[in-house]
């Protein structure tokens, strides 16, 4: 039923950008302009390999960047499609909301493309996606980072756990809050379900914006403790 009302969706609206509402026909089904795709997926700049913030081109990452090497994260590693700024922090913003889905879709194909090499580097079992709160999911329409990770998993060809973390305490928007309060937002925030089959896999948590990795942090910290084996980070951008 998604899918029938999603194409009665592109037969009402014509096929502008998603992003700029430039008139796009495109081949492959995706609603983003080259234009918009081209800075998208360019990101410029060296990436910390622990938390995947920008760094320069001499900077020492053994242990981790400047900025994370004292933080003591429950995750190995964290990879970016780009920075938080321009055309993907519109986008970033824009998938926040219910008609936002598709473009989510959209971003996550663009990236399993671009990064397919290093995804499958990682020999991820399943995506794991970090979830809303219940109020958050039905106040906004949809989870982005399920609909961001069902679509790298369609192209990836792994499964995903979309139900397999519930976040069971509400918590205040994280990029109004300092580090140390962001920490104590999400303590004990997750919760795995009964259905969460994850001992001795390697998973991949996806979410859309890392800023201190606090959230993530705790979230593969719970899939740590129901006997994960690995747990590594993917996320739209670094802010």
């Amino acid at each position: 039923m998604r899918e029938i009302f999603r194409g009665f969706g592109r037969l009402v609206y014509p096929p502008d950008c998603l992003l700029c509402g430039a008139r796009h026909d495109p081949s492959d089904g995706l609603s983003i302009c080259d234009g918009c795709r081209a800075a998208i997926l360019r990101d410029p700049f060296e990436t910390c390999p622990r938390c995947s913030g920008t760094v320069g081109p001499h900077t020492n990452l053994e242990g981790g960047c400047p900025s994370c090497r004292g933080e003591s994260f429950q995750f190995e590693s964290a990879f970016r499609l780009g920075p938080y700024d321009g055309k993907l922090r519109d986008a970033v913003l824009k998938t926040k909301n219910l008609p936002g889905e598709i473009l989510a879709e959209s971003l996550g194909l663009l990236w399993a493309d671009r990064d397919a090499v290093r995804f499958h580097e990682l020999r991820i079992d399943v995506l794991v996606p970090i979830p809303l709160h219940w109020w958050r999911r039905v106040e906004r329409g949809y989870n982005q980072s399920a609909a961001l990770a069902d679509a790298l998993a369609s192209k990836l060809q792994v499964p995903t756990g979309r139900h397999w973390l519930r976040r069971v305490k509400p918590t205040p928007k994280q990029f109004t809050q300092s580090a140390t309060a962001r920490r104590e937002n999400v303590k004990n925030a997750f919760r795995t379900n009964r259905r969460c089959q994850v001992k001795d896999l390697r998973v991949l948590l996806v979410d859309d914006v890392l800023t201190t990795g606090a959230t993530a942090s705790e979230a593969a910290k719970v899939l740590k403790a129901a006997g994960a084996a690995q747990v590594s980070v993917a996320v739209l951008a670094h802010r």
